[in-house]
């Protein structure tokens, strides 16, 4: 009895493709390909459809020498099971070279710079080809077809830093060019599709991501955009379907699995994401502060401290210089001691309040100090979404903090703002009057009184006021009192007023008595004018405090 209770408890073993996979692994890093070899190939038969597992089948044949079996997999894995998988064509092109079948050799390491020219291999590739034309000859139609294939990656690389410089507006006129050109591009689709979502175009964001699956159906960087895209939306369905797929990938190139793993990440799945990161640290390059910050966020956020504080000590072992670290254990130091949850962002980077010596700065209004990270796109990304699709409150926060940016870039977002007709006409007077404090000048087009018009900046129109009652109520005040007894002054008034409050627009003063600022105006215009009257004059005319005038009086000219 007591022996069948102790046999009832054996769990059998039954290793999967994973276990044969990291065995495949252990013994391609000891130089024993022969096992290497069996392991894979038990790998394949446990999970037949895996692409990942034949690739390294295919790469273990080539190694061995035979590199007739290897090609036959990897094409057998671009017909059947991924076709967007396009380093086989660089395999494939490494292992005719090898058979010294050079225009095979040429053909297929041509396709791989035509179908993934920023590819994780490409500057390999490129260096191949050269020695291909150059050692054993290469027709014209390849050299024709490699000069493309530079200019393109020019372009593509030029777009990725205007997209990492947070210049989605130009990145996107790049990449719809390329598009064009190119019908086929993936990566520029990928690329312009998070060039929308940061402009908070959403629709167009998902739209090019489902072309790009349909070109390529199991393309890692489309989705997981698309999961981000979606989970926006709110599709929770399709989005839990999406979740369920990722988690499950296995991707083979650094790129794909990084991208993978902080997807999953953002997107709170942080044991999925460090199991990812772990496997890129084990198998990839072990000397970048990226990579363990990475794994101490995953493991902060899954309340792993003391895992998380031994991976950020590796952090500030390999970058002491920049702090991050030093930040960063600190929060986690503290969330020991207080027994607190702290989430890590994923990005490696201290916090945006330090990043931007907010206790340097001069100005007090809530975006005004972030003019020095014009250049983050995670800042400009965060406005753009405040000012698109936040509150108004946020909406008002959001436009001041562009005034600071002031670029193109900032111009072109503003633009498109002010031609929305779901904004509301106060938002897009607001919009214009910003257009109008950068200095933008000529035909702008704006949605007002129901319908597109097209204005002329600088405009003289008072509703420039609009978005603000009491700054609006301050210029009508005045302009009641002129139109009585000095009409000639109405002008003057517009022009102070509004020179006034462009100057201070990212920080508003706060008018708790509005008669007191409409006598300083009506004060300031006539002393401007010549027309000089005694405070004590005008200030009794509206019911105010000399004090309380002179001060307001003084605020605005100084300002101008």
């Amino acid at each position: 009895m007591e022996e069948r209770e102790k046999n009832s408890k054996i769990v059998p073993f039954e290793p999967d493709a994973a276990f044969f996979f990291e065995r495949g692994v252990r013994f391609l890093n000891r130089h024993d390909l022969s096992r290497a070899l069996k392991s894979f190939e038990r790998a394949v038969q446990c999970e037949p459809s895996n692409a990942v597992n034949h690739c390294n089948l295919a790469g273990v044949l080539s190694e061995l020498g035979d590199f007739e079996k290897s090609n036959e997999i990897l094409q057998s894995v671009l017909t059947d099971l991924a076709p967007d998988m396009t380093e086989c064509y660089f395999y494939m092109a490494n292992n005719y070279a090898n058979l010294g079948e050079y225009e095979l050799a040429e053909e297929h390491v041509v396709k791989y710079l035509e179908v993934d020219p920023t590819g994780e291999f490409a500057p390999d590739a490129d260096e191949m080809l050269d020695v291909l034309i150059h050692e054993f000859g290469g027709g014209d139609i390849l050299r024709e077809s490699r000069r493309k294939q530079q200019e393109s990656s020019k372009e593509h690389d030029l777009a990725r830093n205007l997209l990492e410089e947070g210049k989605f507006h130009e990145a996107s006129a790049l990449l719809a060019k390329e598009i064009e050109l190119q019908p086929d591009a993936v990566a520029a689709r990928n690329n312009l599709a998070l060039a929308k979502y940061y402009l908070g175009h959403i629709d167009a964001a998902i739209e090019l991501t489902r072309e790009v699956l349909e070109l390529e159906s199991k393309n890692v960087h489309a989705l997981c955009n698309l999961a981000v895209f979606i989970r926006h939306r709110g599709q929770h369905e399709e989005y839990r379907q999406l979740i369920s797929l990722l988690t499950k990938l296995m991707p083979l190139q650094f790129d794909q699995g990084y991208k993978l793993a902080t997807t999953l990440g953002i997107l709170g799945e942080h044991q999925a994401a460090y199991r990812i990161f772990l496997q890129l640290v084990q198998f990839g390059d072990r000397h970048d502060p990226t990579l363990y910050f990475a794994l101490a966020a995953a493991s902060a956020n899954l309340n792993r401290f003391k895992q998380s504080r031994q991976w950020m000590m590796e952090v500030q072992a390999l970058d002491p210089e920049s702090g991050i670290a030093d930040y960063y254990l600190q929060e986690i130091d503290r969330a020991i001691e207080k027994g607190d949850r702290v989430l890590l962002s994923y990005s490696y980077q201290l916090p945006f309040h330090l990043r931007s010596n907010l206790n340097s700065q001069t100005r007090t209004g809530t975006f005004a100090k972030i003019g020095a990270w014009a250049k983050d796109p995670t800042v400009r990304s965060s406005l753009y979404f405040a000012l698109f699709r936040g509150p108004r409150a946020t909406k008002r926060e959001a436009l001041q903090a562009l005034v600071v940016l002031h670029d193109a870039e900032t111009i072109h977002i503003l633009r498109d703002f002010v031609r929305d007709p779901t904004q509301g006409e106060d938002m897009v007077w607001n919009g214009l009057f910003v257009l109008q404090s950068m200095h933008v000048t000529g035909a702008v087009e704006a949605f007002v009184g129901g319908q597109l018009v097209t204005l002329q900046l600088p405009a003289r129109d008072e509703r420039m006021f609009s978005w603000n009652a009491i700054l609006e109520a301050v210029y009508h005040e005045v302009e009641e009192a002129l139109l009585v007894r000095d009409t000639d002054l109405v002008d003057l008034a517009y022009e102070i007023w509004i020179r006034y409050l462009m100057n201070v627009y990212t920080d508003l003063p706060k008018i708790v008595k509005r008669r007191v600022w409409s006598a300083a105006l009506e004060y300031v215009v006539r002393r401007t004018s010549g027309r000089t009257e005694p405070q004590a004059i005008v200030a009794s005319r509206y019911e105010v405090s000399v004090k309380a005038l002179a001060k307001a009086a003084q605020a605005i000219t100084m300002t101008l």
